[in-house]
């Protein structure tokens, strides 16, 4: 395993965001198109995990999401922003939805 300095951590901008809208990309296997708040904005996610999961299961849940990745179009849709999520070494992906609580747009760290 490589380790990093902490400081390379803080360089993500790691928010809670809370899923208004979610639908299956046509045409593709595994992608979500996610409409997410964050309170001060709203932006769209691409996620590769309809394999597993469908766009009723992150529809009103509020997870955990990376900001500062550099924008990516995937299908076509550019994705803002990548939905933190744990896998196995078999390719099972759960999701890590955060506590009601929780204010749309609270850093984590």
């Amino acid at each position: 395993m490589e380790l990093y300095d902490v400081e390379e951590f803080w360089k993500f901008d790691i928010r809670v965001g809370l899923v208004k809208k979610a639908e299956k990309l046509k045409r593709t296997r595994k992608l979500i198109k996610l409409e997410v708040d964050f309170g001060s904005e709203e932006r769209t996610i691409i996620t590769g995990i309809a394999d597993q999961y469908s766009p009723e299961d992150l529809e009103g849940k509020k997870f955990v999401f990376v900001l500062n990745l550099k924008p990516k179009k995937l299908s076509g849709v550019e994705s803002r922003g990548m939905l933190i999520v744990a896998e196995t070494e078999d390719g099972t992906v759960y999701l890590l939805p955060v506590s009601e609580e929780v204010p749309v747009g609270t850093r984590v760290w």
